[in-house]
């Protein structure tokens, strides 16, 4: 572990810079509130609503300072007081054979992760959250769900790394079969999750007969986008904050909106809303986001192949041999820079679709003005950034300011 090692070094600045990048993108984003707002989000945000949301991302970016502050320095003394290696002692004298020892060696540094970040979570919610009036999580809620969490990730999650971390140790073509496992598991998922594990966590009610629901059917119907079943999502139970989605493929696909949207919006609204959804389905979105997280997966499959194979790698880290399930963990430290640059790739890919989700909203409602109505009060309701900082939305954020929305859905016709 010396900078003698490229390995050690190129890991190390890039864990390093990219915390001192997080900290100047969020110093930017929160120093944007002494800036005048641009006249169209001057309208929205009075003096008092600009405050509170200036003291919502301040409180925000301080706790994530904090987080990723107390994260850096544990992983540091981890690493260079030799808790790799010990890590690797520990899980080799396991009795349950390589590939499950080194399944052991991740679940033990992942369940670490979770219980530490803890306290983290619950002063987001219990804190900031609550402040600021968006949290209705009970604390029962909150540690159920951390549990399903762990349960899900265990059931779904070990299973797979098991297979990943065989297809290593004994295939020739790891990489590959190891890429196509995880597109198998995520086109199931797909499939999967609004079924079985959404319900875990919020409850589907149909939503009830009368002119909303007949609404959306309409609109689902001239769209030609088949719905089997409008439901409505008890969201009120954990946050203030509103949503709506619709999950599934074809005949089987479910509309879902937050019993927090439907109190909040006018009927226009939510039509509008649902069809800038039913819009990234009818241009192609999901597939395409598919298609470039399979893409992004290849990348980093073949990336790993050849650094797995690095004994330098393993040194790095203090680590003497070539332990595969670390390998993983070493190189998904050292992947993180190449992970940013692809992920502003992908997030501006998502923001294009939102402009284009956006247009076929305004072009299915015939006008502009019930989608904007909306956007403006899910982003006042929700406090969100009304200008933030370029930097902030090139690294962080899938979708457009709402300043930048607005003026593209009022620029065009309709």
């Amino acid at each position: 572990m010396t900078f003698s090692n490229p390995w050690f070094t190129a890991t190390l600045l890039g864990v390093v810079l990219l915390f001192h990048l997080d900290l100047l993108v969020a110093l930017l984003n929160v120093r944007q509130f002494a800036k005048p707002l641009p006249p169209r989000m001057a309208a929205l945000y009075d003096e008092e609503k600009l405050k509170l949301c200036a003291e919502y991302h301040g409180r925000s970016a301080r706790l994530d300072l904090m987080r990723d502050s107390f994260f850096l320095a544990v992983l540091l003394m981890f690493w260079l007081f030799g808790g790799f290696a010990w890590l690797d002692r520990w899980s080799t004298a396991l009795p349950f054979g390589t590939v499950w020892n080194g399944v052991a060696a991740i679940a033990a540094l992942l369940l670490t992760r979770a219980l530490l970040a803890l306290p983290f979570d619950a002063w987001d919610t219990f804190g900031v959250e609550t402040e600021f009036g968006f949290n209705r999580t009970t604390p029962g809620t909150f540690i159920a769900d951390r549990l399903k969490g762990l349960f899900l990730s265990a059931l779904l999650g070990l299973p797979l790394l098991a297979l990943v971390l065989w297809f290593f140790q004994t295939q020739r073509w790891a990489a590959a079969y190891a890429w196509g496992s995880l597109a198998i598991f995520s086109l199931l998922m797909t499939w999967l999750a609004p079924r079985l594990i959404m319900p875990l966590f919020m409850k589907f009610q149909p939503l009830e007969d009368g002119g909303l629901k007949q609404a959306i059917l309409d609109l689902a119907a001239r769209l030609h986008f088949p719905v089997a079943e409008v439901s409505v999502v008890d969201g009120s139970r954990r946050s203030s904050k509103a949503n709506a989605f619709f999950a599934g493929f074809g005949r089987t696909r479910r509309i879902a909106l937050f019993d927090t949207l439907v109190s909040s919006h006018e009927q226009d609204e939510l039509l509008a809303v649902l069809a800038h959804e039913i819009g990234h389905s009818q241009r192609g979105h999901v597939p395409r986001h598919l298609a470039v997280g399979l893409l992004e997966s290849a990348l980093l499959f073949a990336l790993l192949h050849f650094a797995l194979q690095a004994p330098g790698l393993y040194q790095a880290f203090g680590v003497s041999g070539q332990p595969i399930a670390l390998g993983l963990v070493f190189f998904s430290l050292l992947y993180r820079p190449a992970a940013l640059l692809l992920s502003l790739i992908s997030s501006a890919l998502s923001r294009r679709h939102e402009y284009e989700a956006d247009a076929y909203a305004r072009e299915a409602m015939g006008s502009a003005t019930p989608l904007v109505t909306a956007l403006q009060k899910l982003s006042t309701d929700h406090l969100a950034h009304p200008w933030p900082h370029p930097l902030a939305v090139a690294l962080h954020y899938s979708h457009p300011p709402l300043q930048q929305r607005l003026a593209a859905l009022e620029s065009s016709p309709a």
